[in-house]
């Protein structure tokens, strides 16, 4: 089909790069939507276009330039985009790794251009694009694996898998395939196959980026509408909806305990310190209690200076595990002042712990009787745990 000959493949897919680069050009831009990895993208793109275009313009080129500029731009593009992705999935791979993969594939097209190999620049390049590829695979997975589901994790990495598997065959054609070497001289554009698949693999890449980029956003509006934006807990109506979650789990056997908290004498550190200081002390504490509490506890801040912790329970009912949490909270915040403008600032807290009842569909009941042991300790003297042992009364 003439519609479909290497020329015009070429041309859809420099289009199709120069339109993507000005997509992310306006999220990095406009938008201000992660612009670190939307600049990387437009680079990445950018850099593509040159060996799609001017295929012809390199045919009388020395051999060193037209062997070594393609494989090094390719080359070039997948490094950017792998340095993209790493910013959109809070990647743990370090970028030096990244680094090192590059210059070594970008050594082995030179040793092969100054050797005057044919094969070795297109090997080097395949190789060094087959095993970015496989990373970037890994990189997803271990990034939002966790987080989004089985199938659409899959189809985010199978342009990258897809990308590997081509970098890796076509090495292999250059290893194994009599003639293939060869024919890198004599047709100066790819054969219709890997037109097609290039592009393929483009706009997959492309659009796999794109998700993860609104998925990156979805994620950070929902951080926004669930959490304090002083201290990074639950707000108030997030800590609501995770409580009567719990709730309705009740009846199914897994239980929770409520941990209210009131920090001492807050009141007193704006009114000496002022306000600065009284938000650094909010701080302070949640990232006290955060760094204790398992990935499964839920802090909220309520309002001010108290806060809430919903403890899942592995045994329903365990109130001396839920009162044992408590006092590790307490005593870590009383063992670790807030350094201040060169001062130590004394904190502690007050603790109220509860138990739900069956049957209440928002845990109201469970709020009222650790606010009422809250109240209690502070009544008591500030700086301890007051625990409800059952519904018609207390004991510490």
């Amino acid at each position: 089909m003439e519609f479909l000959d290497v020329p015009t493949l070429l041309q859809i897919s420099a289009a199709f790069n120069v339109i993507a680069a000005l997509a992310w050009l306006v999220l990095a831009s406009t938008f201000r939507i992660a612009p670190r990895a939307s600049w990387l993208m437009v680079a990445s793109h950018l850099v593509r276009v040159p060996p799609l275009t001017c295929g012809d313009c390199l045919a009388h080129a020395p051999t060193a330039l037209r062997l070594a500029l393609p494989e090094l731009l390719l080359m070039s593009s997948v490094v950017l985009l792998l340095f993209a992705l790493r910013r959109m999935v809070a990647s743990r791979v370090r970028a030096r790794h990244i680094g090192w993969i590059s210059v070594l594939g970008a050594t082995g097209i030179l040793a092969g251009v100054a050797a005057g190999s044919v094969r070795t620049p297109q090997l080097a390049n395949m190789l060094s694009m087959g095993v970015l590829a496989a990373l970037a695979v890994r990189e997803i997975w271990r990034g939002v694996g966790d987080r989004l589901s089985r199938s659409i994790t899959v189809c985010t990495t199978l342009p990258f898998a897809a990308l590997a598997v081509l970098s890796l065959v076509q090495a292999s054609l250059l290893l194994f395939m009599p003639g293939w070497t060869e024919r890198l001289l004599t047709q100066p554009q790819p054969g219709p196959a890997r037109a097609i698949a290039g592009l393929v693999v483009t706009v997959g890449i492309t659009l796999s980026l794109l998700a993860l980029m609104i998925w990156r956003l979805v994620m950070r509006i929902q951080h926004l509408t669930h959490r304090d934006p002083l201290t990074g807990a639950l707000n108030r109506r997030a800590f609501e909806l995770a409580l009567a979650e719990a709730q309705a789990s009740l009846t199914r056997g897994r239980g929770f305990a409520l941990v209210m908290i009131d920090i001492d004498h807050f009141k007193r550190i704006n009114d000496e310190h002022g306000h600065a200081a009284g938000d650094a002390a909010l701080l302070h504490c949640v990232t006290l209690w955060q760094g204790a509490l398992r990935a499964l506890d839920r802090l909220g801040r309520l309002g001010g200076e108290e806060f809430c912790v919903l403890l899942p329970l592995d045994s329903p009912g365990d109130l001396a595990a839920a009162a044992s949490v408590a006092e590790r909270l307490r005593s870590q915040l009383a063992a670790t002042p807030l350094r201040w403008r060169d001062a130590d600032l004394p904190l502690t807290a007050s603790f109220g712990v509860a138990l739900p009842v069956v049957g209440d569909a928002t845990g109201e009941i469970a709020v009222v009787r650790a606010d009422a042991e809250l109240y209690r300790a502070k009544a008591e003297g500030r700086n301890r745990v007051c625990v409800a042992t059952h519904l018609g009364g207390a004991s510490s």
